[in-house]
């Protein structure tokens, strides 16, 4: 069952990056490109971010367990 669930999940994810690179033209435009494509420059914030919520998350879990 879970190799069915595991099937199934990374079908949608690769049916999704098929269906969000189908722009037509250029991504941006060829203007400014934090125009039309904000999350482009927003990317490393948003890496350090998670990486930021998952320490905290872990931090708490393990502390959790110690008391």
């Amino acid at each position: 069952m879970r190799i069915k669930i595991f099937c199934g999940a990374l079908l949608l994810s690769m049916l999704n990056v098929a269906i969000l690179y189908a722009q037509p033209g250029e991504p941006c435009g060829g203007t400014d490109p934090d125009a039309t494509c904000p999350l482009d420059t927003w990317v490393i914030a948003l890496a350090v971010i998670a990486v930021i919520f998952a320490a905290m998350s872990l931090i708490k879990k393990q502390n959790a367990k110690a008391i």
